[in-house]
């Protein structure tokens, strides 16, 4: 007899497991790789055809990141009155209606109404999987299960990348592949997603306290998202167009993006790195290697091979400390993961706004090797904000801490 098989609880466990993560991975794959980031892969070949300059470019990011920011406000309530399948079920369909719009887009002021659209649903997607993760899977396999739906955004971009190479200049084409695969994981998803929480009462909106998020122990947590979002935002969004720039064809740039997105699930072992070395190392070295990543793709863009690794750099350890804040989020805002995490969502999308906006007007001046030391120079004041100490935690655990707690 198999092990499973002795315990009467293992295999519903195991399937619960599974019903969480296949869905999770795919919502997070469609709606970060394609939806949000799928317009970083595909802008020199937009820009062409639609005029877009590298201010308005950025600014268009900006506008998605935004909209990304409105979805993380609004998730709370989604969440909590209706069930986390009416958001899961939302994301999916705004993601597909915003990419359509970009792929049919004429103009660019089309195309941007279209990045607005399609921004919305990443921050619609995430937040719902932090409460089932922590009411349908067991607490030991919390931290690798979250992990390993974090890492949905490498998928997405592995798989956004080949998509672009192969179809070459037919960028709107390579949209509506997008669009396909996300109406198709949108379904599994919300088939799999459970309609309520476990409490069968009904549910009230939460009471939001503003000190009940900002406090001594989310505040560095908070602060650390900001500026994750706005170094990275740069690379999220320039980066095929720098590397063209720097005289890489267009395939290999499409290339190293690629290798970007498969780096990306390296993340999904983050939930073991942490608890193998702890929350606060695994946060610190994954910022520093970040920052690697962004200074090596600024001194190094010219050559190919060097491109690839910076790119496999900044895939593994973007997705890894987003993971890391992930778990951290939900050692800060236990009694409400859902809240919490939109809480740092919103942070980092703080920062993903004002990242792409500020590089599209230092590209202008400076050019993108300056634009991509800047955004390594913001990230690496990130390690300032990090998990705290053992005498740390010592001290918070002894604070009285006076936020007011969310209530319904």
């Amino acid at each position: 007899m198999s092990e499973a098989a002795a315990r009467p609880g293992a295999s519903v466990r195991n399937g619960h497991v599974l019903r969480t993560v296949v869905p999770g991975v795919a919502m997070i794959a469609v709606t970060f790789g394609f939806a949000r980031y799928g317009y970083g892969l595909l802008l020199p070949q937009m820009q062409a055809d639609l005029g877009i300059t590298p201010r308005a470019a950025g600014l268009t990011a900006s506008a998605g990141y935004a909209s990304y920011l409105i979805a993380n406000l609004s998730v709370i309530w989604m969440t909590v009155r209706l069930g986390p399948r009416w958001p899961i079920g939302l994301a999916a369909a705004l993601a597909a209606i915003g990419m359509t719009i970009v792929a049919a887009a004429g103009t660019s002021l089309a195309a941007q109404v279209g990045v607005v659209v399609a921004g919305t649903a990443a921050g619609l997607a995430f937040p719902p999987y932090a409460d089932i993760v922590d009411q349908h899977v067991p607490a030991a396999r919390r931290a690798l299960v979250w992990s390993t739906i974090s890492s949905g955004t490498g998928w997405g971009v592995a798989i956004g990348g080949p998509v672009a190479i192969g179809l070459g200049e037919d960028w709107r084409l390579a949209w509506l592949v997008f669009v396909v695969l996300a109406v198709g994981a949108g379904v599994l998803a919300t088939v799999c997603a459970p309609s309520r929480g476990r409490d069968s009462r009904r549910p009230q909106v939460p009471q939001l306290s503003w000190t009940w998020f900002v406090c001594p122990k989310s505040r560095p947590l908070l602060l650390s998202s900001v500026l994750i979002g706005a170094g990275s935002a740069v690379w999220w969004t320039f980066s095929v167009e720098a590397l063209h720039t720097a005289g890489l064809a267009a395939g290999e740039a499409k290339s190293a993006y690629a290798v970007c997105g498969a780096a990306s699930l390296l993340a999904s072992l983050s939930g073991s790195v942490v608890d193998r070395i702890g929350l606060r190392n695994s946060y610190l070295g994954a910022c520093a290697l970040l920052t690697a990543a962004l200074v090596l793709i600024a001194v190094g863009a010219r050559q190919f091979i060097i491109a690839l690794l910076a790119a496999a750099l900044f895939g593994a350890f973007y997705s890894a400390v987003v993971a890391t804040q992930g778990i951290w989020s939900a050692h800060v805002f236990a009694s409400r993961p859902s809240a919490g995490l939109a809480a740092v969502n919103t942070a980092l999308t703080i920062g993903t706004i004002a990242g792409p906006a500020a590089a599209g007007l230092l590209i202008n001046r400076s050019g993108y090797p300056a634009t991509l030391l800047a955004a390594a120079s913001v990230v690496a004041i990130s390690v300032v904000f990090c998990p705290p100490s053992a005498r740390r935690r010592e001290i918070l655990a002894a604070h009285r801490c006076r936020a007011t707690p969310i209530r319904d």
